[in-house]
């Protein structure tokens, strides 16, 4: 209802009114609070507009317009004004009734919540007050650099200086402006002249990238922005056909480029740092932007003045001229690759320009050619100088810097298992070319196949500046870039330390990285010529099928030879068959399941735990595993019938597994995606809490477990069993065994903390590990609302064999009823063989991630301990937890988002309190078909698709406006504009197979209902500002602010002792075992080589685009990463690649320290617990050193694994865990 407004004060505005309305209407006695304790409290929204005054300026004419959700509201004000006039700086406020609001305004004032006016009246202060612009003179792009470095100590140290690499001026025939823009968080530098111009270009400085801007007078004014990562660059369509309408106007007509100019192009790659020049004026300009960079929000430290003696000079030295950079490309090519590929990443990632590089090479090539070093040598060399480079300090020149790595560097011969392989990686962003490695990564089929050609194959990513995934605004056209760079990248290859590069393929899990695999083509003594055409063609049999008329599905088929996988065993062709599915198209009960004897089980069980240290003695044998074999993709789980085949069929895989055929293939490995050896705890999450809030379940719900999870995490300092509690119950410490290395100390005698008679062994680093793995629990709790569901698990799901075996005509065979499930597990956390199973009974929820509509969640009944005497393959699962389901039309994983059972993961809550008392029909949506040609796929075409992708690739965008719009509606995730992005949250989860993208354009991508955002959104914020969030009433708002994150103290061992309880405790254990006579003069360098790597980890894997940023070596111990980082893919990938590579450096030292633990013999165990006690107090004794105390860890685990075999006692898991390092499967 409309209201009209009259007789208001001139100088009023819309926010002082709005306060005054807000006394009114937000009153108790105006609107009574509800009594349903589970209903969401919202303030009454309504907008008030002031008409502008007549006059011009800020002021308004006296009146105005108030406007209600409904015409009862409406009507309850006025009356209420009759009785109680509104009086606003002394004048009393007319109110007349008005008519309908304008269309739509009415229902999202009911729908969204009141936003303080304060926030808002701010806002648009900030808007008035940045809204001036400067006149842009010149653009220079170059780079910083020191011209001298100190000779001695004392000497001072002299200001950088600038080499401009490039420059155009824009004060005689074209413009340009430099502009604040706040929402976006940017400088932006506008070039060329809208009034002359058709093409223009813009420079955006992200301030989250600014590390610091240098301002001053050099003639002109200056700005020097030092940035840690290049600013984005857009091209901009001045000259355009505009029809009035905005969104219409503005959409598409900016395009990411990667160059303003030829010019700049030829520079682009290496030099990213700007200086630009501004038009004089009758002010101080720099002054004048300093107090605008305030204004922004920018902080007064960042922003120098540097006039006079310490002004940044600027200078023409020509580091990146064509020919400079054309010789020394040339010397590259004349070094092994490997070396080459070090020395381009120093180049690359700007550590050092073509100057520092040409004084390096004369030692870098006399190394190579020294017969006691070699190519291995010098490349771990140049790797590990790349790591020091980014810390070392400013008065240091590079020279100096690798004259002293030289000095301490050693290098020792490593081994990894068959799963993993040393990898390197390259990004590529609009500009740049990002080289990281090599470091360990999972291997896959194909790698496998060319094991002595690793080096020929490197990983490949395409991302933005940020190193993040590509984000397009609605005016940005994304699309045209992406097909001249990373399609050119694709189609043509790239040359690298003199080697040219091709694309081969991509698994499903990298493409949604945006990664891909390139290889250098090469001779193969058995093969022949190997390149990427030959290895695709050596897949599978395409030729001449429907396949290769469907590039999505074609690429995807050839993913599954590089899914990241371990080898187990091989079968021959007569011990395995394909048979018919179960259920009807397309709701398949089978869809993706298979069956293997158990006999084939054991084996496949036996040779994944071949590289364990307690060959898997102390873990669940599972009895499902998910498979790649052939072309066969899917889930097999044990089957006792087939032990029994008469032909001696040990493995039937289904019709739907199969993916593509693979012809005169007598013997085949069973390659392991994942082996079900325990249940996963079930989580929480926002998009779960969101649904089931509207559901029915009670909001104190959530909260009260939120307490639980945050009390349970904080009494990680009670006790040592509390701390190893905590780690299981969420994964930490794994690639350091830290549970195990806990428990062990207890065995002791020792506690955390003493009391009594008993001693403590806790100390800084602990209390530091402690601190950082409580810091990642409550993180995960407050930005993702990861809370585990008491009685709840996550399980794989596979299909009741039961129709199967009536219709082989088996009798006495029971089959699961419609709606019910067959659920067995031993323990989520620590699974043992020893302990008694346990069923799942009784009324729960069933849902499978990612959840976005409401009828992702269903509810079934678990049938409990099956019953007895009758045959049945559930009957037969024993040993692993599984979710066995025979459904009745429709296959109840395909009305959980659109699941099947070829590995999906399915999560059952029997926890009573959520529950839900409302149970919506699950979403059925139409599949959008498959993308096909007229013509066979070529690799061009599966180019364009990936391409496509990565601008399409919006799953992200699509997931989080839903849930921005439930909790900003008060339909919730009902709303119709949820609903709608639920159906094409479902098509963009089968884009990657089906190749037929979700046109945010065209498919109507709704807006957010008002401009802020839920204050949970601001999360994975870096410096959010208050200003662009409003305090959300839903669970989600109630959970996120009850939990304050604080900062993790910085570790020193300073005034520890090293003759600490442990230690005397621990050589009371072990003296009557040590060897005087050995000698452990290498544990020193041992210690170096393990610092060296740590060091390059913490550097790698830091999600920080700052130099000199490392990861803590707590952090890697506990195996988590706590930066903030806006997408939580790209963290959980980073956290995943570190896991992997801290778990090599492990067992790389335990292989140091013992050989072969595992076979080892009595004199071999008495030596190796000699070298780990030497290695342990070696840690102690530089206990104050980095990287000391995690070393000592794995010397601590060697120690008690030899004590173990010396005492007779079976060797507790040693090297099984490093392995097993993967986090749980949680709803993500």
């Amino acid at each position: 209802m409309d209201i009209h407004l009259h007789n208001l004060p001139y100088d009023l505005n819309e926010w002082t009114v709005t306060r005054s309305i807000a006394t009114v209407v937000h009153s108790k006695e105006f609107t009574p609070r509800l009594h349903d304790e589970n209903a969401v409290e919202r303030p009454l929204n309504f907008r008030v507009k002031l008409n502008p005054s007549k006059a011009g300026g800020v002021g308004n004419d006296g009146s105005g317009l108030l406007t209600f959700p409904t015409f009862a509201i409406g009507n309850k004000f006025l009356n209420w004004m009759a009785d109680s006039p509104l009086k606003i700086k002394g004048k009393k406020i007319k109110f007349r009734r008005g008519g309908e609001p304008r269309e739509g305004v009415a229902l999202t004032l009911e729908k969204t919540p009141y936003v303080d006016p304060d926030i808002e009246e701010e806002y648009q202060q900030k808007l008035w007050d940045l809204s001036d612009k400067f006149r842009v003179n010149a653009v220079q792009f170059g780079v910083f650099y020191r011209p001298t470095y100190p000779a001695h100590e004392k000497d001072p140290l002299k200001p950088r200086a600038f080499s401009v690499e490039w420059e155009r001026r824009y004060d005689v025939d074209s413009e340009g402006w430099l502009a604040f823009e706040y929402n976006h968080k940017v400088i932006r530098i506008t070039l060329g002249s809208e009034m002359k111009d058709h093409i223009g270009s813009s420079i955006g400085i992200n301030f989250a990238s600014i590390q610091k801007i240098a301002i001053g007078y050099d003639g002109d004014p200056y700005i020097c922005f030092d940035t840690l990562t290049p600013p984005i660059l857009e091209e901009i369509e001045f000259y355009r056909q505009l029809t009035g309408n905005n969104a219409k106007d503005n959409r598409k007509f900016k395009r990411r480029i990667g160059s303003i100019h030829p010019g700049h192009q030829a520079v682009a790659a290496y030099a990213h740092h700007l200086r630009i020049l501004l038009h004089n004026s009758s002010f101080d300009m720099a002054d004048r932007f300093k107090e605008m960079c305030k204004i922004a929000g920018l902080a007064d430290r960042m922003i120098i003045r540097c006039d006079g003696p310490n002004r940044v000079e600027a200078s023409r030295i020509g580091f990146f001229a064509p020919k400079r950079l054309y010789n020394i490309q040339n010397e590259f090519k004349r070094l092994p690759w490997s070396v080459a590929f070090q020395l381009e990443s120093l180049l690359h990632n700007g550590l050092l320009h073509t100057n520092d590089l040409l004084d390096l090479l004369s030692q870098v090539g006399s190394l190579c050619r020294a017969p006691q070093h070699g190519e291995r040598y010098v490349a771990a060399l140049l790797r590990h100088f790349h790591e020091k480079l980014e810390v070392r300090s400013i008065r240091q020149s590079p020279v100096k810097c690798f004259e002293e790595v030289r000095r301490t560097f050693t290098v020792i011969e490593g081994t990894l298992p068959r799963s993993n392989f040393l990898c390197s990686h390259v990004t590529f962003t609009p500009t740049r070319m990002i080289l990281e490695g090599p470091y360990a990564t999972q291997s896959n089929r194909v790698i496998r196949m060319y094991e002595d050609f690793l080096d020929h194959f490197v990983r490949v990513d395409f991302r933005d500046e940020d190193r993040l995934q590509y984000r397009w605004d609605r005016e940005v056209d994304g699309s045209t870039y992406l097909q001249e760079r990373v399609g050119g990248i694709l189609k043509d290859g790239f040359e690298l330390a003199g080697r040219r590069f091709e694309f081969l393929a991509y698994s499903s899990s990298a493409l949604r990285e945006h990664a891909v695999w390139f290889m250098d083509p090469f001779h193969h003594p058995e093969k022949g010529w190997v390149n990427s055409e030959y290895i695709r063609q050596t897949l599978g049999d395409f030729k001449d099928t429907d396949l290769l008329r469907q590039p999505s599905k074609y690429a995807a088929r050839l993913a599954q030879a590089f899914t990241a996988t371990d080898p187990s065993v091989a079968i021959r062709a007569s011990e395995w068959e394909e048979v018919g599915d179960l259920g009807s198209t397309p709701y398949l009960f089978t869809d993706g399941v298979g069956t293997i004897s158990k006999s084939l089980g054991d084996e496949i069980w036996a040779a994944l735990c071949a590289g364990r240290g307690d060959h898997g003695l102390k873990s669940v044998q599972p009895s499902a595993y998910q498979i790649r074999f052939l072309g066969y993709k899917g889930v097999v789980g044990v089957d006792l019938q087939l032990d029994t085949h008469p032909n001696g069929i040990r493995m039937r895989l289904r019709k739907s597994m199969r993916k593509f055929s693979v012809s005169n293939v007598e013997f085949a490995d069973i390659e392991i995606a994942q082996s079900f050896e325990h249940c996963n705890t079930c989580y929480l999450n926002r998009p779960l809490i969101m649904i089931l809030e509207d559901l029915g379940v009670r909001m104190n719900s959530f909260v009260e477990l939120q307490e639980i999870a945050v009390a349970e995490a904080r009494t990680i300092n009670d006790s040592s069993q509390q701390f190893r509690n905590v780690l299981d119950s969420h994964g930490l410490g794994r690639p350091y065994r830290l549970s195990h290395l806990l428990k062990r100390i207890e065995d002791l005698g020792l506690e955390l903390n003493p009391r009594q008679n008993v001693p403590g062994f806790d100390d800084k680093f602990f209390r530091q590990l402690r601190q950082v793995s409580m810091m990642d629990i409550l993180r995960d709790i407050k930005h993702s609302a990861r809370i585990p569901i008491p009685e709840s698990y996550t399980l794989v799901g596979v299909a009741d064999e039961g129709p199967a075996y009536q219709e082989a005509g088996m009798d006495n065979v029971y089959t699961l009823p419609v709606g019910h499930i067959f659920g067995l597990y031993k323990a989520c956390v620590q699974s043992s063989p020893d302990k008694e199973p346990r069923w799942l009974e009784g009324s729960c929820s069933i849902l499978r991630s990612p959840v976005v509509h409401p009828g992702d969640v269903q509810r079934v009944r678990a049938i409990g301990k099956p019953p007895e005497g009758m045959l049945g393959q559930i009957l037969e699962s024993k040993q692993t937890p599984v979710v066995d389901a025979l459904l009745g039309t429709r296959s109840l994983a395909s009305k959980l988002g659109g699941g099947d059972v070829d590995g999906d993961q399915f999560s059952v809550i029997c926890y009573e309190p959520l529950l839900p008392t409302d149970i919506d029909e699950a979403a059925d949506y139409e599949s959008a078909g498959t993308k096909t040609i007229d013509r066979d796929s070529t690799v061009d075409d599966i180019c364009d698709f990936i391409v496509e992708y990565i601008n399409s690739d919006v799953l992200g965008l699509l997931s989080d406006r839903l849930l921005v719009i439930a909790d900003q509606s008060k339909d919730g995730i009902r709303d119709e504009n949820c609903l709608w992005l639920a159906r094409l949250c479902s098509q963009a989860v089968d884009y990657p197979k089906q190749g037929i993208p979700v046109d945010i354009d065209n498919d109507r991508l709704p807006h957010t209902l008002i401009r802020c955002k839920p204050d949970w959104h601001g999360a994975e914020v870096v410096s959010p500002r208050h200003t662009d969030y409003y305090e959300s009433s839903r669970a989600l708002g109630i959970l996120y602010r009850s939990i304050i994150l604080e900062d993790v103290d910085v570790y020193t061992a300073d005034g520890e002792d090293p003759n600490d309880p442990l230690s005397l405790h621990l050589h009371s254990k072990v003296k009557p075992h040590l060897s005087p006579s050995q000698n452990h003069e290498a544990l020193p360098a041992m210690f170096r080589r393990y610092v060296d790597e740590l060091h390059y980890i913490c550097t790698t894997h830091s999600l920080s685009n700052t130099p000199g940023i490392r990861l803590l070596e707590a952090e890697v111990v506990a195996g988590t990463i706590l930066a903030k980082c806006s997408q939580k893919r790209h963290r959980k990938d980073r956290i995943y690649r570190m896991r992997l590579h801290a778990s090599t450096l492990v067992r790389d030292v335990q292989r140091q320290i013992i050989e072969d633990l595992a076979n080892a013999s009595e004199s071999q165990l008495i030596e190796g617990l000699s070298t780990a006690w030497a290695a342990w107090q070696h840690s102690r004794s530089l206990h104050y050193a980095f990287g000391a105390r995690s070393f000592g860890l794995i010397a601590l685990g060697v120690l008690f694994d030899c004590m173990d075999r010396l005492g007779g006692v079976q060797v507790v898991n040693s090297v099984a865990e490093t392995e097993n390092f993967d986090d749980d499967n949680t709803i993500m």
